[in-house]
C-alpha cells in the first residue's frame, strides 16, 4: 500500500448504479481511447451488477440505498487515500493531457488538500497561481462531484446517509465550510460531453457520442423530446445567466430561488 502523502495515491472511481449500466461501455470505451495512459487504478460503483472491462475493478454495494450511501462503502473499500470521482454519463471527447493532470494531482496530494476540481466548472474565486485557484467558504457547488478528487477521509466525512448526488451538491455544499483545502483548477482539463439529463439521451450529446463512432441503445434509454430539449436549453440559458451574479452572492440566491 502506498504511503498517504506518495505521489499517485489516487484512484478513478466511475459512480455509478445497476439502471445505468447501459453507459459502462460507451464511458469506458471513450475513457480508454482519449485517456489512455491513464495511470490510476479504476473502480466502478454499481449494485448487483458487475463491471466486465479490462482493468476495471468491481465494487457492487447490494442493494440500492442512496447515492451516499453507496459511495461511503466504495470509499471503504477503495485503498488509495484519493479517488478521483467520475459520472458514466460524462463522456470523454477530447485527448486528455495526462502529464497536466497527474502534475495538478500530485500537487493535491503533496500539500494535501481535501478537494481539487479539474475543471473551472464553476472556477475558485481566489486565484493562486496560473494553475489553480481557491475555493472559498460560502461558494456555490463547494462540493461539486464532477471530475472531482477528493482527499478520501474528507469526503466520508462529508456524506450524509440518504442524500443523492444532487442532494450533496446542494446541500452538502455548506457542510464542507468547515474544510479548507479546497482548489480548482483553472483550464479545463477533462473535456467531456454530459450525455444523460433526468435519464434520458441529452439530443446534443447523442449526435457528438455517435460522431466519435459510439451507438448507445436507444431502446433501453430514449432521446428526449422535442418539449424536453426546449426546456433543457432554457435551463442551459438561465444558468449562464445566474453564473454572471458577482461570486458573493450566487449561493444566498440560489438557496432563495430553491
Amino acid at each position: 500500500m502506498k504511503h498517504p502523502d506518495e505521489p499517485g495515491n489516487c484512484a478513478v472511481l466511475i459512480v455509478s448504479c445497476d439502471k445505468y449500466k447501459d453507459l459502462w461501455g460507451p464511458c469506458i470505451t471513450l475513457f480508454r481511447r482519449f485517456w489512455t495512459n491513464c495511470p490510476y487504478p479504476i473502480y466502478l460503483l454499481s449494485n448487483t451488477e458487475e463491471a466486465e472491462f479490462p482493468n476495471v475493478s468491481s465494487i457492487v454495494t447490494g442493494l440500492d440505498k442512496s447515492w451516499s450511501d453507496n459511495l461511503h462503502i466504495a470509499l471503504d473499500t477503495i485503498h488509495e487515500q484519493y479517488v478521483l470521482l467520475y459520472i458514466e454519463d460524462l463522456f470523454l471527447t477530447k485527448e486528455v493531457n495526462s502529464s497536466a493532470v497527474e502534475s495538478l494531482i500530485e500537487r493535491c496530494i503533496s500539500e494535501h488538500w481535501n478537494y481539487l476540481r479539474l475543471n473551472p466548472t464553476p472556477k475558485g474565486d481566489r486565484k493562486i497561481d496560473d494553475a489553480v485557484s481557491y475555493i472559498s467558504p460560502g461558494s456555490i457547488y463547494r462540493s461539486s462531484v464532477v471530475f472531482s478528487v477528493w482527499k478520501k477521509d474528507a469526503l466520508s466525512s462529508m456524506l450524509k446517509e440518504g442524500e443523492s448526488a444532487w442532494d450533496f451538491e446542494e446541500i452538502g455544499t455548506k457542510r464542507t465550510d468547515t474544510l479548507d483545502g479546497f482548489y480548482a483548477s483553472n483550464h479545463t482539463l477533462l473535456h467531456a460531453s454530459n450525455t444523460v439529463i433526468k435519464g434520458v439521451w441529452e439530443v446534443e450529446a447523442l449526435n457528438t457520442v455517435r460522431k466519435l463512432g459510439i451507438e448507445p441503445d436507444t431502446n433501453y434509454r430514449r432521446v428526449m423530446t422535442n418539449k424536453e430539449y426546449a426546456l433543457w436549453k432554457l435551463k442551459q440559458m438561465r444558468s449562464l445567466l445566474f453564473h454572471l451574479l458577482p461570486h458573493g452572492i450566487k449561493r444566498k440566491v440560489k438557496e432563495f430561488f430553491r
